[in-house]
């Protein structure tokens, strides 16, 4: 048997709390479970930083983390690779923002540094992305600030463009759906260069790799991995570059998708 690394996204491919489904299915823990039983890897690779991580993913025991869409690589706690985002940036960003009167997250690996708590957009992010609340603080320094990306809420167009302008083409924006919110993540660090990095690290080749992925950030993952198995909800333009599409998150498309990738 060939040894295989499944590389999973977490929203909208584990989860989807944006419709209420907060826990990934049974189906999706006992399959996952049983790739590593019979000698898989199974790794997270996701948009979040690790601050953002619920606990019950945690528990699940992957063996690996992709999180700030390949900003931070780690395996069973050593950290592998990791870029931040320059305080001169920061700076940069965080004087824009409140000249903006913008609600933003700088979001790091042990903490998520938030403009506010209370604000609607806020509270909003809490209750979609589940984020734990001992990971989270309004009360910091900049200078003390370590982050790997950001999350802004803009008002229009004309704010995002002004902030890109601030910022360079050192990053990528990627909107949040139905909201007014970006992720905002260097644009020369993606899911596949976080792939990458774990595959040399391991010494297994790109031809033993799976990944699942439902959203436009898991292209380049897709694009990179043996067999790319799309969510049956993912976007369109992701569908295109799969291997094949699965059932949707709702319905078991994680053991199905393993199933049809001959893994169960």
């Amino acid at each position: 048997m060939n040894k295989k690394i499944v590389f999973f996204d977490i929203d909208g491919t584990l989860i989807e709390c944006g419709q209420g489904m907060n826990r990934p299915l049974k189906s999706t823990v006992e399959a996952i479970k049983a790739i590593q039983k019979n000698g898989h890897l199974a790794v997270v690779a996701t948009g979040r930083p690790m601050a953002f991580m619920p606990n019950f993913l945690l528990d699940l025991g992957f063996d690996g983390y992709i999180t700030a869409n390949g900003a931070q690589i780690q395996k069973k706690g050593q950290v592998l690779y990791s870029k931040q985002i320059e305080k001169e940036t920061l700076t940069k960003a965080v004087d824009f923002f409140k000249k903006e009167d913008i609600d933003f997250i700088l979001e790091g690996q042990q903490k998520a540094y938030f403009s506010t708590l209370s604000s609607e957009a806020a509270k909003r992010f809490f209750q979609t992305f589940l984020v734990p609340k001992e990971n989270i603080t309004e009360n910091w320094e900049l200078e003390h600030v370590k982050a790997n990306k950001m999350v802004v809420v803009l008002k229009d167009e004309t704010q995002l463009e002004k902030f890109k302008k601030v910022l360079g083409e050192t990053f990528t924006f990627m909107k949040h759906p139905g909201e007014s919110s970006y992720d905002v993540y260097f644009s020369d660090c993606t899911k596949a260069d976080g792939i990458k990095i774990m595959l040399d690290h391991l010494n297994m080749d790109i031809k033993n790799t799976v990944a699942f992925g439902d959203g436009t950030n898991d292209i380049e993952m897709f694009q990179l991995v043996k067999t790319g198995i799309a969510m049956g909800n993912a976007k369109q333009t992701l569908k295109e570059e799969a291997s094949f599409i699965t059932e949707d998150v709702f319905s078991h498309g994680i053991l199905e998708g393993l199933k049809k990738a001959g893994l169960l």
